[in-house]
């Protein structure tokens, strides 16, 4: 198992999980907060990071969630087709990722059928695409533990989380989800995960 120092966990959680309207500053804070976290969900201290989805461990909290948004795209790539008028691409673009809908509208997944993600989906809502992707990665978790997947919904906001409870993603199969997560890093010139 690899070892993670308690201060990471502070720095790793999003501040809406710390009971703070603002991010962290000051290592006390941090370290008072990351105590907090550890009482709250003692689990944590278990987290093997090699369990975790790499490509999201790695990236930063905005590339994290661009990248939920992109999966998202991709699950529901048949129907993205349809969004077609110039202001539906500039919301798009604004809200969900910027130079992307035309390179997921003509992307292979666009042949086939949108996954099941247990909800309808608006595509323009950056809130509603970031928590559907988001419920895409632990359904890429898997079985994981809860360890894992209480490890990924701290790095979101909890508005996010909540939201993505809606989008419960049961049908989609563990290795369609991280094929997703693994094309949207490419698509965003990652390395897959």
């Amino acid at each position: 198992m690899i070892c993670l120092p308690a201060l990471s966990i502070g720095k790793w959680a999003h501040h809406s999980w710390l009971m703070r309207p603002r991010p962290i500053r000051g290592e006390r804070a941090l370290a008072d907060a990351s105590a907090r976290l550890i009482v709250e969900y003692p689990q944590l201290t278990r987290i093997d990071l090699r369990q975790t989805l790499p490509c999201v461990g790695d990236l930063p909290r905005a590339a994290c969630a661009r990248l939920f948004r992109v999966s998202a795209a991709l699950a529901c790539s048949r129907s993205l087709r349809r969004v077609v008028t110039s202001s539906d691409h500039l919301a798009f673009a604004r809200n969900v990722a910027p130079q992307m809908l035309r390179t997921i509208q003509k992307h292979a997944r666009a042949e086939s059928d949108d996954l099941p993600l247990g909800a309808s989906l608006n595509f323009l809502d950056r809130r509603d695409m970031t928590a559907a992707g988001f419920a895409l990665s632990l359904r890429g978790l898997g079985d994981g533990g809860e360890v894992q997947h209480t490890w990924l919904r701290l790095r979101m906001p909890r508005e996010i989380v909540e939201a993505a409870a809606r989008f419960h993603a049961r049908d989609v199969t563990i290795e369609d989800a991280r094929a997703l997560l693994d094309e949207a890093s490419r698509l965003m010139r990652g390395e897959p995960c």
